[in-house]
């Protein structure tokens, strides 16, 4: 096929991929491919096509293969550990990213990755420095300012985490400001929402599930699961039950409650947790939903709800407790966790967590139609090595 229609045939690709016509990119990228297998420009776009599609290993392979042929490019470099950085291949990851950034000191793409994995790696004052460059080159970047704002609240700087917060709010970018607002009221800048918004929880762990699991247990010490089943056991009888799993995950609880169940539902809001769920075999439905939507679709269904790790995203709990306990039957359970205030009702820590006064819990259930089992003082994850002071709480359905 002569070279102006293949060069014809990738710019058509490279508008619908703009476009977000992924399926037809992809079909003329890899038409391209099958007659020039060696086109830097293709292998390193279809690469990138997808990475966006969550095809990871496939499109480091691409996006490594382009470089071979082309080392030159900082943008392939970037690209490149954007992918292996998502696989959890970091040192390939962050030695892509030096690629980048010696042949192109201000790649916008790399200062970014690099940046968020000294952040996850532990290395606070070097992703501050690496955010400070990024915002050197592009000030009017609302993420940049955002992720600056994140490494000086982790460092103890509250007021300049605050101002940075704000200032991301001057630019149209700013792809969510009621997450930043929320943000904001973690630091005491301004009054806290009812819950966390949506789409920041949607977003947190839909960009978590890859590490989910492993960060949780082995970097947090995370134990809600095994501590909810010990509160259940005592209360727990041998008939099967009909059960949900509420703000299910990645199904760490689903895996202890199902020797209990007839049944077993699991519900997340975020829509990657419920697929990576799905692959552990343990729930006969799953529901990516927001929680109390879904409970009021579901009357006097269950015999027993589970929330680990869940309550912290909302405040005032009472649309909680309200809905649990009209899908709850008669006598039914009602197992959660929490992390304590003291003695404030509702406090919504800088953490970006809610935490909730033992007396509030208590005088919500009363509240709300139940009855208070139990309520065991824990401590469920390690945060900054000191353990979070929580509590694993069990209710039944008057």
């Amino acid at each position: 096929m002569p070279e102006a229609v293949l060069q014809s045939r990738y710019r058509q690709a490279i508008a619908l991929h703009g476009k977000g016509d992924a399926d037809a990119a992809e079909a003329l990228y890899r038409g391209i491919l099958a007659e020039m297998p060696e086109s830097f420009h293709t292998l390193h776009m279809l690469g990138v096509l997808l990475a966006q599609r969550d095809d990871l290993d496939e499109s480091a392979r691409l996006i490594g293969e382009a470089v071979r042929i082309d080392p030159s490019v900082a943008a392939a470099h970037a690209n490149l550990g954007n992918t292996l950085r998502l696989l959890d291949r970091t040192d390939e990851a962050m030695a892509a990213y030096d690629r980048a950034l010696r042949l192109q000191p201000d790649n916008e793409r790399a200062l970014k990755g690099r940046g968020l994995i000294l952040w996850q790696t532990g290395r606070r004052e070097a992703a501050l420095a690496c955010y400070e460059h990024l915002l050197s080159v592009k000030p009017d970047y609302a993420d940049g300012w955002i992720m600056k704002a994140a490494a000086l609240n982790h460092l103890g700087r509250n007021d300049e985490s605050i101002a940075c917060y704000r200032k991301a709010l001057e630019f149209e970018s700013a792809s969510d400001p009621a997450k930043i607002h929320y943000m904001l009221a973690a630091l005491g800048a301004e009054p806290p929402p009812a819950a966390s918004p949506i789409e920041y929880v949607r977003d947190l762990f839909d960009k978590y599930v890859r590490r989910f699991d492993a960060h949780l247990v082995n970097s947090l010490h995370y134990r809600g699961p095994q501590l909810m089943i010990e509160a259940l056991e005592a209360c727990i009888a041998n008939t099967p039950l009909d059960i949900v799993d509420l703000g299910c995950g990645t199904g760490l609880c689903g895996l202890l409650l199902k020797p209990w169940a007839r049944s077993l539902a699991g519900m997340d809001l975020s829509p990657r947790m419920v697929e990576e769920a799905r692959r552990k075999g343990v729930y006969d439905e799953l529901v990516a939903g927001e929680i109390v939507t879904w409970l009021a679709t579901q009357p006097a269904r269950f015999d027993l709800l589970v929330a680990a790790d869940v309550l912290i995203y909302f405040g005032d709990l009472t649309p909680v407790f309200a809905a649990a306990h009209a899908a709850a039957r008669p006598g039914a359970l009602f197992g959660f966790t929490t992390e304590r205030s003291g003695d404030d009702d509702i406090v919504l820590n800088s953490s970006m967590r809610f935490a909730h006064s033992e007396n509030y819990l208590c005088r919500l259930a009363e509240a709300n139609g139940w009855a208070v089992v139990s309520n065991a003082q824990c401590e469920l994850r390690k945060e900054k090595d000191i353990g979070v002071a929580s509590t694993v709480t069990i209710l039944r359905r008057c």
